[in-house]
């Protein structure tokens, strides 16, 4: 038997999936029984709300997040459009970007995976594959981020769309970079800075991040004169729109460039500023690595009891976010400054649990730092086998990321603990492979 329905008033849509947005907030606020008023509050008017409703505003992301808390409901749940509205696709990839800038990388791929199972336009999907490997790439997963960026490149290259491929080429480099492999990095940086100045674009962020990028290749090459020069290059594009996560990024470049030219005072100031940025941000593994480099700094210029507490609190951030790429270097770090400061058990137990972490790592420079650690902290400790081993492994894992200064640390420790335990045949056949690898390939 049909009910009448009372004249007058529309029938009640269902809810969930299948409706518009406007439709989805109005059943979600009735269903909770709250005014317009009361989900507005004080962030947006009553009118706004009421338009979002009818479909004839269309809310920000901000606004959208707002609304989806006070109405008790995840996000996505009101961006579910079995249609794909265009606003639907661009409310959800903003939402993700806004995720990936806040440091939290699952959640947008949470989001991007979800939307990129969906039949989206090309334009939609190839952002979605950029911020999707974004998200990976702030994990350190960049052989996962690789073959999803070549998607998207070979979509944006067809199309002519200049400015996404110039942000897949950077992208690009910094899977490479990841990988601790500098050649293959740097072709796409250039790559991505050429297509940036012959496609004539305007973007001076865009423009900062990639002479950044190119700059961190000069640093860990060892090239720090260069590296400070484009810096300070990237910080002029920068600074013109005050792009903060931008400029905290070539802030913690020149800080480390500073640093290996031997000033100190100008290399902690800079790296005080890009802390302050990242913490400003809230992007809590950035600021662990500033304070993992700081604390390097500090602990190379023998100041290892200013260094140990840096690295403990960069410790903490990590293990609250279950970030495991960087962990270890600060596990190690912290135990390298325990020894310099005669607390050999603490050392011990903190490079034992550096060396457990570097197992979940994907980052061999982790490995390397490790290892080298476990090699001084074995050596102390009269486990000169177990030192020799340490240092032996370190020396491979070092052998394939292709960065001589790191190479040559590894080599030069090595060597100090075998004339210490005696050995100066040895020593000095590490000695002289210490000084040739720092030494510049001439051709």
């Amino acid at each position: 038997m049909l009910n009448k329905r009372r004249r007058g008033r529309p029938a009640r849509p269902n809810s969930g999936p299948g409706q518009p947005l406007g439709t989805r907030i109005r059943q979600a606020r009735q269903n909770l029984g709250l005014s317009l008023a009361a989900v507005a509050g004080s962030d947006f008017s009553r009118a706004f709300l009421n338009q979002v409703e009818l479909g004839r505003a269309q809310p920000s992301t901000h606004t959208l997040r707002i609304i989806a808390e006070r109405l008790q409901q995840p996000i996505e749940y009101f961006l579910e459009d079995p249609e794909v509205s265009t606003a639907a696709v661009e409310l959800v990839l903003t939402e993700a970007e806004t995720r990936l800038h806040q440091g939290d990388p699952a959640r947008t791929q949470h989001l991007m995976k979800q939307l990129l199972s969906r039949p989206i336009s090309q334009d939609a999907r190839a952002r979605g594959q950029l911020i999707l490997a974004g998200a990976w790439l702030r994990e350190g997963q960049a052989a996962k981020a690789i073959p999803v960026i070549e998607e998207a490149i070979a979509t944006a290259v067809r199309s002519s769309w200049t400015a996404l491929q110039v942000e897949l080429f950077d992208s690009m480099g910094r899977a490479y970079y990841l990988l601790r492999r500098p050649g293959e990095a740097g072709r796409w940086f250039d790559r991505a800075l050429e297509t940036f100045e012959t496609g004539k674009l305007k973007d001076p962020v865009l423009k900062a991040r990639i002479l950044r990028h190119r700059a961190d290749l000069h640093y860990v090459a060892g090239e720090a004169g260069e590296a400070i020069a484009a810096y300070q290059a990237a910080i002029e594009a920068a600074e013109q729109v005050l792009d903060m996560p931008a400029l905290a990024g070539i802030y913690e470049g020149l800080a480390l460039s500073f640093h290996q030219t031997g000033q100190v005072t100008r290399a902690l100031g800079y790296a005080q500023r890009s802390l302050r940025i990242f913490e400003t941000l809230e992007d809590v593994r950035m600021s662990a690595q500033l304070r993992n480099n700081m604390a390097e700094m500090l602990l190379r210029e023998g100041r290892a009891k200013e260094a140990e507490p840096l690295f403990q609190a960069g410790i903490e951030q990590l293990e609250r976010i279950n970030e495991r790429e960087l962990l270890p270097t600060l596990l190690a770090g912290a135990a390298e400054s325990a020894l310099e400061t005669g607390g050999l058990e603490r050392a011990r137990g903190l490079v034992s649990r550096a060396l457990a972490a570097a197992q979940h790592s994907e980052d061999p420079i982790a490995r390397v730092a490790s290892e080298r650690v476990a090699g001084r902290v074995a050596h102390a400790a009269g486990q000169h086998a177990d030192s020799r081993t340490h240092f032996e492994k370190a020396l491979e894992s070092a052998a394939v990321i292709g960065t001589p200064e790191l190479r040559a640390r590894v080599t030069y420790d090595f060597a100090r603990t075998l004339e210490a335990q005696g050995d100066a045949a040895a020593a000095a056949l590490r000695f002289r492979e210490a000084y040739e690898t720092r030494q510049p390939v001439r051709g």
